[in-house]
This record gives structure tokens, sequence and C-alpha cells, in this order.
């Protein structure tokens, strides 16, 4: 039994450092964990640098045996996107990938490889259940649109890519009382007093040359200001995320936080308009 052991461990060490390259690798945050009841592992994009699926590999360590899951097969596991971002999140089925069943006592790590350099850049070693206060959360509390003809329910944000949207028509001259509004509505005593980062992530879209200005205002409630960044324009759905630590850092802002986009339209345009299609907070 002894020399089985050692032959295990060994030949872990080998297979990593067999990887070992340039030190010039992403630097991201990972989190990841498994869901034995359907033979999944999760791995989600939690932060840091952006990753080219062309240039990752997985490569997972399940009980000592090794499985690799290839770059293509990223690409399409992130619905053929060119590279991991903010929020993806990665589902590998081992049962239909492999033929192997996860048990909660089995011995699952992850390597994340930079195709590149042939480093390791990430080593995860997974537990079975996805941390409750962690993740995600989508706006629970209600969703306001004060545009003429203006749509927005909370429905339509809190799953991306579903063909759901809110329909925001931002008037010709400025009015920050025309707006469409998220309040997240979140209960923050899981978190209690340990909030170390706050980001959000909204994926919105509008027609070409729609917008003069687009607004993004965020309540600060300790501060009772709104807090204000300009967003770009984009004619695609397209994911933008900010990084709220600087003012949303304690459970009574994180409680009383909403959102709002306050927009003006281009005069010259046949219509106005400004979809969004998910918009979500990450908490740690």
């Amino acid at each position: 039994m002894t020399t089985i052991a050692v032959i295990f461990i060994s030949s872990i060490a080998v297979f990593i450092f067999s990887y070992d390259g340039a030190a010039d690798v992403p630097h991201t945050h990972v989190k990841e964990w498994t869901d034995s009841r359907i033979d999944t592992i999760y791995l989600e994009h939690n932060g840091g640098e952006f990753i080219e699926t062309e240039a990752l590999e997985i490569a997972i360590n399940i009980n000592g045996n090794r499985y690799t899951y290839s770059s293509p097969q990223i690409y399409a596991n992130l619905g053929n996107k060119s590279s991991w971002e903010l929020g993806d999140r990665i589902e590998i089925n081992t049962d239909s990938e492999w033929n192997v069943d996860i048990k909660d006592e089995d011995e699952i790590n992850v390597y994340l490889i930079d195709r590149p350099s042939r480093k390791v850049f990430q080593n995860l070693r997974l537990s079975t259940k996805e941390s409750a206060n962690s993740g995600w959360h989508t706006p629970q509390g209600s969703a306001v649109d004060t545009s003429e003809g203006g749509s927005a329910i909370l429905l339509h944000v809190q799953k991306e890519n579903d063909g759901l949207y809110t329909s925001y028509h931002p008037p010709v001259s400025q009015n920050d009382n025309t707006y469409e509004e998220f309040n997240f509505g979140l209960s923050a005593a899981i978190w209690r007093e340990n909030i170390t980062s706050v980001t959000l992530k909204l994926v919105y879209s509008g027609n070409n040359n729609t917008c003069e200005q687009i607004k993004l205002k965020l309540w600060d409630e300790s501060s009772g200001t709104w807090q204000q960044q300009n967003l770009p324009e984009h004619t695609s759905f397209t994911a933008y995320s900010t990084d709220l630590s600087s003012y949303i850092n304690n459970t009574t802002d994180l409680e009383n936080l909403k959102i709002q986009l306050v927009a003006t339209g281009n005069a010259g345009a046949s219509t106005t308009n400004l979809h969004v299609d998910y918009t979500a907070l990450y908490v740690s």
C-alpha cells in the first residue's frame, strides 16, 4: 500500500512540473466546486485577467486518473466565446465526457494550463458544494423604467442570453428623472461584516448611435449620494464590469444598493433604445 501511495504522489508531481515554462501566464481568480449528484465540475471566472480560450487547457485528476479538457471543448462550453471572462462559468460533466461518476469523497484536482508556455497557472482542489454567500446575485427588489413606452421587469435581467431584456427609451434632452432602475434588495446577513469586494456586471446594448451619453448611477447609502460612471455605447449585448468596493463596502451599503441607467438620446437617431439583458453583483 505504501508503494502505491508513493507512485501516485510522484505521478502528480511529474505531471505538474512537466508543464513548467515562462512566467508570463494569466493572473486570474477562479471559483471552483463540484456537484456529485449530476457529476459536474464548475469553474467560474471570478476576477483578474480574461483568458483566450485557444490558450487554455484544463487537466483534471480524479482519484489519480488524469483527464484533459481541450481548448475547442472550452470554446464550445462557453457558447463559442473566444475568451473566458468575468462571471463566465465552465461546466464539465464528467459522466458524459469520460464516463466517470463523481462521489463526495473523491479527490479532485484541476490544473489550468497556459498552452503557449505549457505552464500550470492554477492548481485547484475541489469541494462538493458552492459557498452559500459567494457567487453572482441578481436584483431581487424591483425594476422600474420611467421612460415613455419603456419596460423593465426583474425576470428580464436575472439570466444572461435567454432572449429576455428590458427596453429603455432615453429622451433626446437630458432628464435625470427618466431612467431605468434596478433595486438589488439583498439581505446582507449572510456576509455579516466580512465584505472585501463588490463587483457589478451589466450586460446591455443599444441601437447604432442611439445615445449621446449613458450614465450608470449607483446609490451609496453611507454617503447618501449617487456615484456615477459613464458607459460606452454598444450595438450588441456586451458585458461591462466595475469594482464598487471603494464605496459599497459594508452591509448597509449592500442592502440598500440600487443602480440606474440615465441616458440622453441622439436627436438625429430614428429610434432611441437601450436594453439590459443581465445585471448581477459578485460579493466576497
